[in-house]
């Protein structure tokens, strides 16, 4: 299944995120973390999304150690119901 446009329009908030934020630590990676959703961006999967979204996965500790863990928390739940993942 292709991401449509409200997918896209989510991937790239949560790509802004990650750029506005800071670089991470111990468990989240900001570079990681962009080239994910940049890959994502250019070959769109849902199996994808599902990993890039995980419990513990990269983008939701960094989001955490960058003080946006919320505001992910509603992006990722937001992409989830419009893809029919959850």
């Amino acid at each position: 299944m292709d991401i449509d446009s409200i997918a896209r329009t989510i991937l790239l908030e949560l790509r802004a995120r990650v750029e506005a934020g800071g670089e991470g630590g111990m468990y989240g990676d900001r570079g990681r973390a962009l080239h994910d959703i940049d890959a994502l961006l250019a070959n769109p999967s849902t199996d994808q999304v599902k990993y890039l979204l995980l419990p513990t996965a990269n983008l939701q500790e960094l989001s955490m150690e960058c003080g946006w863990g919320r505001e992910f928390n509603e992006l990722a739940t937001k992409l989830e119901g419009v893809l029919d993942i959850a």
